[in-house]
């Protein structure tokens, strides 16, 4: 029936403003859908591919960590492709390494070496580092832990502790989209220290670095115990020192020394 109280068809004006009111409502719920995507959607893909990069970062370093394992084997020289997705990667200074054997019935000896990590920027936030042989891997939140530790052995019978002085030649950053090859180079390994016929008082281990909670963490793990001595800021590093615990009972004492070179090719 008609609105005007007759039986007939709609007129054409009638006609055409119900499917202009259609038409209005369907607009503005496909506006109202694609808007609740965009704001909603977008941002979880950006953070997902955010995520994906800080993933393929971080299985590149662990290339290159293993490439450190074979250059502490005796290998002269690695190389490793990374591929820069809107990164940049880069040679950091922020970063150094202090061990300090204390021997019963000896002088204290005590060795240092800069350890110039190679750092992974990711654009959104976080980052992914190599630091004496660790991979580390720091969040936009700000969550930072070791993911893969440095060469290093703590049991009962030993302790062996690897010092790895990275020196970085040539550009010190680089950045954009593409593949780039990171060149290693070593020298042989040293033994700094290698003692079996005495007893120790104390084995410590002084880490200068942005991620002091992640070294604690990690050095408390594997049997040290920790304290942060400087609190990093945000722009300068912390510093936390490490004793190894019931160290009276350990046989042997190593401390092992190997200077690398890293370039961007």
């Amino acid at each position: 029936m008609r609105r005007d109280g007759g039986c007939g068809p709609l007129r054409d004006s009638e006609r055409g403003v119900s499917e202009t009111i259609s038409f209005v409502l369907v607009f503005a719920l496909v506006i109202a859908s694609v808007s609740t995507v965009y704001a909603v959607g977008v941002p979880e893909l950006e953070a997902t591919r955010d995520a994906e990069r800080v993933e393929n970062a971080q299985r590149a370093f662990d290339v290159l960590a293993d490439n450190l394992d074979d250059l502490l084997e005796g290998a002269p020289s690695r190389g490793t492709e990374v591929k820069l997705a809107e990164a940049t990667l880069r040679s950091a200074d922020d970063a150094r390494m202090n061990v300090t054997v204390d021997p019963d019935g000896a002088p204290q000896q005590s060795w240092e070496a800069s350890l110039s990590p190679l750092v992974y920027d990711v654009q959104a936030g976080g980052q992914v580092r190599l630091s004496n042989g660790a991979v580390l891997r720091d969040s936009a939140r700000g969550t930072a832990s070791v993911v893969r530790g440095p060469p290093l052995v703590v049991d009962d019978d030993r302790v062996l502790i690897t010092m790895i002085k990275q020196e970085h030649v040539g550009s010190a950053a680089v950045g954009g989209d593409r593949t780039i090859r990171v060149r290693m180079a070593a020298s042989r390994p040293r033994r700094f220290y290698d003692n079996e016929t005495t007893g120790f008082d104390t084995v410590r281990v002084n880490v200068t670095t942005p991620y002091t909670d992640a070294w604690a963490r990690h050095y408390e793990s594997v049997g040290f115990s920790c304290t942060e001595v400087d609190v990093p800021g945000p722009n300068t590093p912390g510093r936390v020192s490490c004793t190894v615990d019931d160290v009276s009972d350990v046989d042997r004492v190593t401390v092992v020394w190997l200077r690398v070179s890293t370039e961007f090719e």
